[in-house]
């Protein structure tokens, strides 16, 4: 039976209520779809869920390694409150001297050869404080140097040895020397109780 037939059949009824009887909506389908997309989300967050607890599981597990730092080649000027933290290379190539108010560091085995003095740098001491425009206004910066810190009533700067230090004809001098001389710039430096400028 078609629309129309049984239009005729009821009788008197209205054409647009036939047609809207068709369009019913089938409930029982939407709910069987939704209780699939609701098993398909859960489905979807469970793989989800598993997939981070394993990636974290497996980030947790592996060992850390701790590098513990090896102690570190220093030496303390106590007078001056100074401490370098010289390259680990260092470590029984070099002596440090106090000579009036400066340090000098020499390289041992140039200075041991007797011929050189196997001079690496001073720390010089001057006697008014300065900051290190005021120290190149003054003119001290006739050698190549580093300026440290100033306090209250002193300045100290690194100066770079000017001169061949090493015997020129002795391969291996001029090569300890030299890698020696190359990291100067790596010393670190620690003041203690100064005013830092």
């Amino acid at each position: 039976m078609n629309k129309k037939q049984l239009s005729e059949h009821i009788g008197n009824m209205d054409d647009r209520l036939v047609e809207n009887a068709a369009d019913i909506p089938n409930y029982r389908r939407q709910h069987t779809r939704k209780g699939v997309a609701r098993i398909a989300a859960a489905a979807a967050t469970f793989v989800l869920m598993a997939c981070s607890f394993s990636i974290g599981a497996l980030a947790f597990t592996r060992e850390k390694v701790v590098e513990v730092p090896v102690e570190q080649e220093t030496v303390t000027l106590e007078e001056i409150g100074l401490t370098l933290i010289l390259p680990d290379s260092w470590k029984g190539k070099y002596s440090m001297e106090k000579s009036g108010q400066n340090y000098i560091c020499y390289q041992t085995q140039v200075r041991e050869a007797g011929e050189f003095d196997g001079i690496l740098f001073y720390i010089v001491c001057y006697e008014e404080a300065m900051t290190p425009e005021q120290f190149v206004e003054n003119g001290y910066d006739f050698v190549e140097y580093r300026y440290l810190f100033s306090t209250s009533d002193k300045t100290y700067i690194l100066c770079y040895a000017s001169d061949v230090q090493w015997d020129p004809n002795d391969a291996a001098q001029e090569a300890a020397y030299s890698q020696m001389s190359s990291e100067i710039e790596d010393i670190r430096f620690v003041a203690e109780h100064v005013f830092m400028d």
